[in-house]
């Protein structure tokens, strides 16, 4: 340890991805930018062994961080007002710091033993793909950690220095998570986009009907993704007769063909919107760590409302009809939820 007191860079394992960092430092700080290649105006992160610490290295705790408080030690930076004597390339312009508790006990170890925190950053050039094994690293540094990085997904960045909350980054708990636990909408980032998925069976009514839909109302919105798949889908399969004459009636462009859902779909989605019970239960076997982010499309924003929206599919035109009012109405809300992050 007394080479790291000295200024010595090491590359180290978290939950997340492979870390570079060295002790809290303003040299240290020059050093780390001149490796990573980071901005000035891009701070690094302070990583910290235990909770109680946080009250050290800020002016105040907000009452927001309390219910967050339960995703540390974990995969979560929180953006807080620092002490004004961090230094530079710690504390921002504006006077803020993120802060980080691993949930990784040699790199907590580590901290405590130094009794200083370490600054951080992701293992890679600012701006390029972070590596998930330390043969991958190309930046410069004298000493590693042993260890295996975990789900080679990133911190999801949270400001919550200010009144309203804002995502500066997605990672690994998703933006519905956050929101559940400190009940209220959170903002998001400049550059942030927002990804929705969509499912239903078979990706041949509901799920299309409502993908179609919200691209056709938010089309000025440049940061939102919008697809959708289906449980039982049989992949490249037109939506069905009567989806595709609804949305003519429309006016809305039927193009479509199946998708069946697989994991990476789930892992790419920062919402997933399900028509009924049987595919929420279905993509949390498939994937346990999206459950957080799945939610009935029925009564989204409007409790209400039922959760479930009936398969048309079999049924005639006025049907199709009726369901596609109630995937509108829904729709409406799920576009004014999305708008609402923009400002």
């Amino acid at each position: 340890m007394n080479k790291l007191k000295k200024g010595e860079v090491i590359l180290f394992p978290t939950e997340t991805v492979l870390g570079i960092g060295c002790l809290l430092d303003r040299e240290c700080a020059e050093k780390l930018s001149k490796i990573t290649k980071r901005p000035k105006n891009k701070p690094f992160a302070m990583l910290l062994s235990d909770k109680e610490d946080i009250k050290k290295w800020v002016l105040e705790i907000p009452s927001l961080y309390h219910p967050l408080s339960k995703f540390l030690p974990g995969p979560l930076t929180l953006i807080l007002r620092g002490i004004d004597t961090l230094p530079e390339g710690v504390l921002s312009e504006n006077g803020t710091v993120g802060i980080r508790i691993p949930d990784y006990k040699v790199i907590q170890d580590l901290i405590k033993d130094l009794g200083l925190p370490l600054i951080a950053t992701s293992a890679n050039y600012s701006g390029k793909p972070t590596p998930l094994h330390t043969d991958e690293v190309e930046l410069e540094f004298d000493r590693v950690i042993p260890g295996r990085a975990g789900s080679g997904i990133t911190s999801t960045v949270l400001d919550i220095s200010n009144d309203n909350p804002v995502l500066l980054r997605k990672g690994m708990i998703s933006i519905i998570e956050i929101e559940n636990s400190i009940g209220e909408e959170v903002l998001l980032g400049e550059r942030v986009p927002i990804y929705i998925l969509y499912v239903c069976s078979a990706n041949m009514c509901r799920s299309p009907m409502a993908e179609a839909h919200l691209k056709s109302i938010i089309k000025d919105l440049e940061n939102v993704k919008v697809r959708s798949a289906g449980t039982i889908a049989v992949s490249g399969m037109p939506m069905s007769i009567g989806a595709g004459a609804i949305l003519e009636e429309e006016n809305i462009e039927p193009h479509h063909q199946s998708a069946h859902i697989a994991k990476p779909i789930l892992d790419w989605a920062d919402i997933i919107f399900v028509m009924e019970e049987e595919h929420k239960n279905y993509l949390i076997e498939l994937s346990p760590e999206s459950k957080e982010k799945i939610v009935f499309l029925g009564n989204f924003k409007d409790k209400n409302r039922p959760e479930e929206i009936e398969d048309p599919i079999g049924k005639g035109i006025e049907v199709y009809r009726e369901i596609f009012r109630e995937i509108e109405s829904a729709n409406k809300r799920v576009e004014a939820y999305i708008r609402r992050k923009f400002k």
